[in-house]
């Protein structure tokens, strides 16, 4: 699967990250979108909104590390 692309949003392919499936999107190369739901409890869902690359790569980290 390919990112889909438009002017101002890209938004890459969900994937799977041990107990996770995560989507990316970035608005403008500026704000991040992260959602994660875990595999085996789909009610476990988790949607964040970040200013910072680092600080949504930092969540990203932690949830894995979590499992």
């Amino acid at each position: 699967m390919k990112a889909k692309i438009t002017p101002n949003m890209i938004s890459f392919p969900m994937v799977r990250r041990g107990e996770w499936l995560i989507k990316v999107s970035v608005f403008k190369n500026k704000q991040v979108m992260v959602l994660a739901m875990n595999c085996y409890d789909m009610e476990d869902l988790r949607l964040r909104y970040f200013m910072n690359h680092n600080l949504a790569a930092d969540f990203i980290e932690q949830l894995i590390i979590e499992d």
